[in-house]
This record gives structure tokens, C-alpha cells and sequence, in this order.
């Protein structure tokens, strides 16, 4: 066994285990395991067939297949462009096999597990934490399920932890090129998944706040992040514009999430729909862009006048957001299919709350420099939670952030089982500057 001696092997070990595990899934995983939303499956295959960004007019089948030839297709905005054309690059080449696309995202998050060991590295220092990072990647079972759906999750996570990963680089060694690609990494990752539209903002402002007195040297990084960011998802916004009359990344979904999450139910003894009859009649007729943009009105106003309410809210969702806990019923497994969000999983949750828990540890604990190269993976999660307080509370989405606490999690495990002579210089309480000296 010489040979796994060295953080290379071991690497190939930990990547080769986690693609048999995934394929083991998405091979024997029943098929109403294997669900997916049609839409980004019916854009892709649209887009091979020459039709554009489009969708079936008046679609009624959410079954997985080809689109109906007979309904005609119209340009949308329902879908960000990333992950429809990642579908569509597969299909152009080797034809709609499914199982192929389920290979290539096992392959593809298996990649996101080398980029957390990267990243994992790159703030502790430490190859054991990024070795166990990485580890902890590969076996957790949410990641695994992810690949065999027709959703943009696996894909998402990798570009999510590039971006991390670019962003730590910029810190360490800052330049207008580092930063701009920074930002553009965070572009490609909104066309993914427009959750991190507003990350920009988000993370400016906190910049200005921290380094308030050196306004400086901190608005030139900021530019080229913002100017990065733009560059990339100028094109989709632009297309928005002239194809829909529509300024924004994506139309017709928000709204809806947003309301469903907040307004009270006139039957609360019955299941509760996203939207409930009286809100789908004033809806009647309108366009996906309009009923999103009364949807996401009528559910701000619901905020306006139940503060209280939107913060009992809060405090449900919040478990339910981290550890799935409160979500329903127990099961053992973390299915892909619309059974997720329902259930309590055990795995899961046992093993969110051990993340979170450890993480709180390594930052009570642990001293060092490592804390200042977490700022990019502490400010996401903040983001992440921030965001998604007004829409509905899923496991799912928290899903993207969940790497990051694997990282302070390792930090925390080789912290406590290493002397601290063996610790990474990053890991360990500065020096006074007379025993630096010497």
C-alpha cells in the first residue's frame, strides 16, 4: 500500500469511490427516485432541434420525453441558460440518453469534490482537512441522488465551489484580473441557478463595511468583480429584454415561491396549494412574466402585514432549511424525487447537524489565520440563508452551501486530533512578535 501513502493516490481513491457510489445509484435507484422538472429536459432538447430557448405553448404533460411536435414552442425565461445547454451539448452529441447525462454529472460532481480539497487547502493549509473535505463529499448521500435527476444541482455545486475557489485565490494575491475573474465565475454560476443574483451586492457592501478605512484600496477589487459579473450574464439579460420585453435573468418562478410561502391558508386542514383558488382566478390569463410579478407583490404585501407571522415563519424554516428537520414524516434516505422536502431524513439531518455543529467549534476553537480565508465560504452561507428566509424552506436548497461547512468540519476533526506541531501554520494562534523574530 505504498502507493496511497501520497495525497495524489489518495485523491484518485476518494474520486473512484465516490463515481462507484453514484453510479451505483442512479443504476439501481427506482425510477420515481429519478424524477425531474421536464422543463429544463424539454428546453435542451428544443435548442438541439433548432427551436431556441423555448417551450411547448400550452404544455400539459410534466412526463419526462420528447416534446409534443404538435404545440408550438415560444421563447421563455423560466429557466436560466447554463444547465438546459449543459443538457443540450449531451444530446447534440450522443442523442436524449438520460443515463448517459446521470454519468456525466456523477463525473462532474466528483470534479466538485477535487475543487473542495482545493479550496479546503487553500484556507487551512492543512492536507488532512482538505483529504477529509473531500471524503466527506463523496459519501454524503444528497450529492450522490442529485446526479441522477434532471436538475441543475450537480452542476451548480461545481461552479459554486469554483467560484469559492477563484475568490480565495483573489484575496490571497489581489489584482483587477483575479477579481475579474472572480465575477465571472460568479456569472456562469448565476446562469446556473439565479439564487446568486444578488451576491454581487452582498458581497460590495460587506467589503465596504469591513475595510471602511481603506475605501481604496477596496473599491477597485469591487469594480472588477461587479465588471466580471456583468460581463457574463449580460448576453442572457439582454436576450430577456429583446425576445420578452423582460429586463431580469428569470421571469416566471419567483413570484410564486414567494407567495406560497407566506400567505395563510383560508383551509389550513387541507393540503395547502402553492397557489390557492382564489388567487389562481385573478390570475387567469395572464402571462408567466405577469402572474410572477403579482405573485411576488401579493407575497411581499403578506409580509408587510404579518411581520410576526414571517417571524414564526422563520424559526420553522430554519431547521427545516439546514437539517431537513421538521420537513414530515422520518425516512432513512434522502430521495431526488418530489418525496425530498417532504421527509425528515435521518442521514441528513444527522449529519447537518453534526456540520454545523463542528463548524461552530473550529471558529470558537480553533485560532489562526485560516478565519480570514473563510470570509468568501462564511459570507455564502449567510447569503444562502438570507435569500431564502421569504420563499419556501427546503432541504434542497441549502444543498449548494453545505460544502463549506465540510470545510470547517475537517478543520475542526484534525485540529482535535493533532498536536499542535503538527498543525498548519494557518491553524495555528499568530506568535508574539518577539518569538517571531527569533
Amino acid at each position: 500500500m505504498e502507493w496511497f501513502r501520497s495525497s495524489k493516490s489518495r485523491l484518485v481513491a476518494i474520486f473512484l469511490i465516490g463515481l462507484i457510489l453514484r453510479a451505483a445509484y442512479f443504476t439501481w435507484a427506482p425510477p420515481d427516485y429519478a424524477a425531474a422538472d421536464t422543463d429544463y429536459d424539454e428546453i435542451a432538447q428544443n435548442l438541439v432541434a433548432g427551436k431556441g430557448f423555448s417551450l411547448p405553448l400550452d404544455r400539459k404533460s410534466s412526463e419526462l420525453g420528447a416534446p409534443d411536435s404538435k404545440l408550438r414552442a415560444v421563447p421563455v425565461a423560466t429557466r436560466t441558460p447554463a444547465y438546459p445547454l449543459f443538457l443540450a451539448a449531451i444530446y447534440k452529441v450522443f442523442g436524449r440518453r438520460v443515463r448517459l447525462v446521470y454519468a456525466a454529472q456523477a463525473f462532474l460532481d466528483m470534479l466538485s469534490a477535487l475543487l473542495l480539497y482545493a479550496l479546503t487547502l487553500r484556507i487551512t493549509g492543512s492536507d488532512k482537512a482538505a483529504m477529509l473535505s473531500a471524503f466527506m463529499y463523496a459519501l454524503y448521500m444528497p450529492f450522490m441522488s442529485q446526479t441522477a435527476i434532471l436538475l441543475n444541482e450537480p452542476l451548480f455545486n461545481f461552479l459554486i465551489l469554483a467560484f469559492c475557489l477563484l475568490a480565495v485565490w483573489a484575496f490571497d494575491k489581489p489584482s483587477f484580473l483575479r477579481f475579474s475573474l472572480a465575477g465571472a465565475a460568479l456569472g456562469l454560476t448565476t446562469l446556473c441557478r439565479p439564487t446568486t443574483f444578488l451576491f454581487p451586492a452582498f458581497f460590495v457592501g460587506t467589503m465596504l463595511i469591513l475595510h471602511w478605512k481603506q475605501l481604496r484600496k477596496t473599491i477597485v477589487p469591487s469594480l472588477a468583480f461587479v465588471a466580471g459579473f456583468m460581463l457574463i450574464i449580460a448576453p442572457w439579460v439582454i436576450r430577456n429584454y429583446i425576445v420578452l420585453d423582460y429586463f431580469g435573468l428569470v421571469g416566471s418562478l419567483a413570484g410564486e415561491q414567494i407567495y406560497a410561502a407566506n400567505y395563510e391558508s383560508k383551509n389550513p386542514d387541507q393540503p395547502t396549494p402553492m397557489v390557492p383558488e382564489e388567487m389562481t382566478v385573478k390570475l387567469a390569463g395572464k402571462s408567466d412574466l405577469e402572474r410572477s410579478r403579482i405573485l411576488s407583490r401579493e407575497g411581499l404585501k403578506e409580509i408587510l402585514r404579518h411581520p410576526l407571522r414571517f417571524a414564526k415563519n422563520i424559526l420553522l424554516k430554519t431547521p427545516k432549511f439546514w437539517t431537513a428537520i421538521g420537513m414530515g414524516k422520518p425516512a432513512i434516505f434522502y430521495y431526488s424525487s418530489s418525496r425530498a422536502g417532504k421527509e425528515t431524513c435521518v442521514f441528513v439531518a444527522v449529519v447537518n447537524v453534526f456540520l454545523i455543529a463542528a463548524s461552530i467549534m473550529a471558529f470558537v476553537r480553533i485560532r489562526g489565520a485560516w478565519k480570514l480565508k473563510s470570509l468568501i465560504p462564511i459570507l455564502l452561507l449567510g447569503y444562502f440563508y438570507i435569500v431564502h428566509l421569504p420563499i419556501i424552506a427546503l432541504i434542497r436548497y441549502s444543498m449548494p452551501v453545505i460544502p463549506f461547512l465540510m470545510i470547517f468540519a475537517a478543520g475542526w476533526i484534525v485540529w482535535v486530533f493533532s498536536c499542535e506541531s503538527a498543525l498548519p501554520d494557518a491553524m495555528r494562534p499568530p506568535r508574539p512578535a518577539k518569538q517571531a523574530a527569533s
